[in-house]
């Protein structure tokens, strides 16, 4: 059976969110301890394949990108045309010369402006490309440059923002629980002693119960933190973060906010509720409030075999890429990672991700078999994850009918499962 066509139009958010819980389960696959991943960058490179896309190509990028390639394509344009203000963005596309053929060349008139072209360059300057585009964060370009290389696709975005508010680092003996093994991990912690509006208890349908803080950027970005049961897997921890991204950018998060009275008093998985009495206007009045946040710094990097789950749906675009320049005598090589890196500190939040798709020559048969891989996942009492998203702080406190075309676009995940050191001279 054809994968089902979407026919309905969608804001480019909603895209990217509903990709981003598509390929967590692939991500989490993979996942060792802490990780970022930017499902943005990778919907921009599926985007891009598509409108060059034919036939079953077509139709499974369609399905997996959630719309139609022609309203893929006006997304793409639109997105390069005015990024989120607190993002650097950029699309390449270098080709062997040989393979500048009119259907490769038909294909590149019908992407962004903003595409950067040329020859395959050399390993050092792909790296120095990498470097420029990631604001320093990325060193080296996430592939292999050889004589061989006939095709790469890359996206890249990176930001680098600071809080409208910093956080105050404090003891973590202070303010972390006894039973907490992060206690012994690091000396600080940081608090936000005057949380977002946004910051709440809410109930969440991947994760239950869960603990949302938002930490607003002096740039149009925030990073919403979602701490679940130490019990709740990863996987549906981060797909609660979408939750909780989505009905943020529908202004429904209150549909799901958690009253502290339909709670028990005391110590709760992410929380402490105190109850007290106070002077009210009327007998039995109550009035509730988060007081403060306490997270942890962190930072983590990443790098994710595109190839591994068809949940990512990389097969149909390289498929694409190779009908485009006509497949090589002995066949191709073909290869799709992403490489990604972020920070969460006392000042500010800084991340990168750089997307690839390349193609290169067989020198003789093809390779061999897949081989193992190993992987672990580290046990701490209480991991969280995050996701960045693009916004301004009005933008969290006025009505939909304000925002912004990009609001709660989804820029960066992350999963949070060893706390750092801050660094208390104030860096990220």
């Amino acid at each position: 059976m054809s994968p089902r066509r979407p026919t309905t139009t969608h804001d480019l958010a909603e895209l990217v969110n509903a990709y981003g819980r598509r390929i967590t389960p692939a991500l989490v696959d993979q996942q060792h301890g802490s990780a970022v991943a930017s499902a943005l960058g990778i919907w921009l490179l599926l985007a891009a394949c598509a409108s060059g896309a034919r036939g079953e190509d077509r139709k499974e990028l369609e399905e997996v990108l959630g719309c139609l390639a022609e309203e893929a394509a006006q997304h793409l344009r639109a997105f390069f045309d005015a990024p989120p203000s607190a993002l650097q963005s950029g699309l390449a596309l270098w080709v062997d010369e040989r393979d500048m053929v009119p259907a490769l060349l038909e294909w590149v008139a019908t992407l962004p402006a903003q595409l950067e072209t040329g020859g395959v360059p050399s390993q050092a300057e792909a790296d120095d490309w990498t470097d420029r585009h990631t604001l320093g964060l990325i060193e080296r370009f996430p592939l292999d440059i050889t004589p061989l290389t006939r095709l790469v696709l890359t996206s890249v975005l990176a930001t680098k923002v600071s809080w409208e508010r910093s956080f105050e680092v404090v003891p973590a003996v202070d303010h972390l629980p006894a039973s907490s093994p992060w206690r012994a991990e690091v000396t600080g912690v940081l608090l936000d002693e005057e949380p977002e509006a946004l910051t709440m208890l809410a109930s969440t349908e991947a994760a239950g119960v869960v603990a949302v803080h938002f930490a607003q950027a002096s740039e149009d970005l925030a990073v919403v933190s979602v701490s679940a049961d130490p019990d709740i897997v990863p996987g549906k921890v981060l797909m609660a973060a979408y939750e909780v991204a989505d009905l943020c950018r529908r202004d429904a998060l209150g549909s799901i906010a958690c009253s502290l009275f339909d709670l028990s008093e005391g110590p709760g998985h992410s929380w402490n509720i105190v109850e007290q009495e106070v002077p009210s206007r009327e007998d039995g009045g109550r009035e509730e409030h988060i007081t403060s946040a306490v997270l942890v710094a962190w930072s983590t990097e990443s790098q994710w075999d595109l190839l591994t789950s068809a949940s990512f749906g990389v097969p149909p675009a390289l498929a694409t890429l190779i009908r485009l320049i006509g497949p090589s005598v002995l066949g191709d090589v073909t290869k799709a990672v992403q490489v990604a890196k972020a920070a969460f500190s006392a000042t500010g939040f800084e991340a990168a991700a750089v997307t690839t798709e390349a193609l290169a020559r067989f020198t003789t048969a093809p390779p061999r078999g897949r081989g193992l891989r190993r992987t672990a996942r580290l046990c701490f009492d209480h991991p969280y994850a995050a996701v960045a998203l693009a916004g301004s702080a009005t933008d969290f406190q006025r009505a939909r009918a304000g925002h912004a075309d990009l609001y709660c676009l989804p820029l960066f995940s992350a999963w949070v499962q060893e706390p750092q050191e801050p660094d208390r001279s104030g860096g990220a």
